[in-house]
C-alpha cells in the first residue's frame, strides 16, 4: 500500500475495522502473543513518497519505525499476529527506471525466501531504539 499521512490508505484501515473484529480477531483478556490470531504472519509491504533518509531518526518524517507502530504492533500484534519486516520502498516515483526495477527485483527475492523468515520482536525496543 502507499502510505498516506503516516497511515495506511482509508480504504485499508476500513478493511482492518470490519474484519479485525473482537471475537474472531482479538479477545479483551486475550491480546497480543495471547491473541487469537496467534498463528498468523504478517508482513507490511508499502511505498512512500518521501526518500529513505526523511524516514529517518534525524530525518522530517521521523524513525520509519515509529510511524509503523500504531499499524504492526497496535492493530497486527495485538490480535496475536506475528510481524515480518517490512518491504519498503522509498519515493519509487523519484527513483531511477533502474532503482525501480531494483525494487521489483528484491520485493520477488524476498517473496522467494519469506516463509523462512523470522518474525521481529515486535517490542518496544525494537521501534523505538
Amino acid at each position: 500500500f502507499p502510505l498516506f499521512w503516516f497511515n495506511m490508505p482509508a480504504i485499508l484501515k476500513g478493511w482492518m475495522d470490519r474484519v479485525l473484529v473482537q471475537g474472531f480477531a482479538y479477545d479483551l483478556s486475550k491480546t497480543y502473543d495471547g491473541g487469537l490470531l496467534q498463528d498468523k504472519l504478517s508482513l507490511f509491504s508499502f511505498t512512500t513518497g518521501g526518500s529513505q533518509e526523511m524516514y529517518s531518526n534525524e530525518g522530517i518524517g521521523g524513525d520509519i519505525r515509529c510511524v509503523l507502530w500504531p499499524m504492526q504492533h497496535g492493530i497486527m500484534h495485538f490480535c496475536g499476529v506475528k510481524v515480518l519486516e517490512p518491504h519498503i520502498c522509498y519515493a519509487p516515483e523519484n527513483v531511477s527506471e533502474e532503482k525501480r526495477k531494483e525494487m521489483l527485483t528484491a520485493w520477488t527475492q524476498r517473496l522467494r525466501t519469506l516463509w523462512k523468515e523470522e518474525p521481529i520482536d515486535c517490542s518496544p525496543e525494537w521501534y523505538f531504539k
